[in-house]
């Protein structure tokens, strides 16, 4: 019983800090949360980066960009801030099954 309340209460602040990591960066158009809650782009994984490549680009944002890297199916990009004053680490860009989701990753709070 203990350990079902410890892992439900590590869940909910796990889902707390990817709330608060919601930026005040631009998504490409049509993005929308979906009923699990992730940021689902309607365009493709190239589109989508190097829309969020301008955008960030367009605020100053420094970033270093990872990949794309492809695994098992699964293609990944990651924007990691250089800019300690964003209230996101970093922000990845994943497509699999025909779909493509964005997260942001928290800072790490002191």
């Amino acid at each position: 019983m203990r350990r079902c309340f410890r892992t439900v209460t590590i869940v909910i602040i796990l889902f707390a800090g990817l709330a608060s990591a919601d930026p005040d960066v631009k998504l490409p158009p049509g993005t929308r949360k979906n009923d699990a809650g992730e940021l689902v782009s309607t365009r493709g994984l190239r589109d989508t980066t190097d829309f969020l490549a301008k955008e960030l680009d367009r605020r100053g944002i420094a970033v270093t960009q990872i990949g794309p890297t492809r695994t098992r199916g699964v293609e990944l990009v990651r924007f990691v801030s250089q800019v300690p004053s964003t209230p996101w680490l970093a922000i990845h860009v994943m497509r699999t099954n025909g779909k493509t989701v964005i997260f942001f990753v928290p800072r790490g709070g002191s």
